[in-house]
């Protein structure tokens, strides 16, 4: 057993890693959304200029907490890195958020554009367990792709077992 974790001990931890990820960037993304969209009668359900601009900001704000999160549990946890010095520091900072922020687009287009197409194809929620709305739906489908595009990025761009 210890054999199978050292061989892929990165993406074990990685898969760990992305795991607390998601609860930090994906935990902030719903406070914002849902208690805002009460505080602000914001109808989730319609395809309202108003939902469509809180959902860019609850996304927006997850994604900043996400992205620092993540930074530091990658850098210290996953791929071991061992660059230091604030100007190399911030210089792989700089890349790792640069990353991200092309991630951040294909969130955004699956978090805000997948519950308006549902919505107009005629999605309606259901209850399992919790009354699943689109974008519950597109929050899941976005997890998955946008964890392996991290990875991949962060791997040949931002922690490549340099020292710069």
């Amino acid at each position: 057993m210890e054999k199978i974790f050292q061989k892929y001990r990165e993406i074990i931890v990685y898969i760990g890693v992305g795991l607390l990820t998601t609860i930090v960037a994906y935990g902030v993304r719903f406070v914002v959304l849902y208690p805002f969209s009460a505080i602000l009668s914001i109808d989730l359900t319609t395809n309202s200029a108003e939902a469509a601009l809180l959902r860019t900001v609850a996304i927006s704000v997850g994604w900043v907490a996400g992205v620092i999160f993540a930074f530091f549990t990658n850098k210290a946890w996953v791929f071991r890195d061992t660059v230091s010095g604030k100007g190399a520091v911030w210089v792989q900072f700089g890349k790792f958020t640069l990353s991200r922020v092309s991630t951040f687009f294909v969130e955004w287009g699956l978090g805000a554009l997948i519950p308006m197409l549902m919505i107009m194809c005629g999605f309606e929620p259901f209850k399992f367990i919790v009354t699943v709305d689109a974008d519950m739906i597109a929050t899941a489908v976005s997890i998955v792709l946008v964890t392996v595009l991290n990875y991949i990025l962060s791997k040949l761009l931002v922690f490549t077992k340099k020292n710069d």
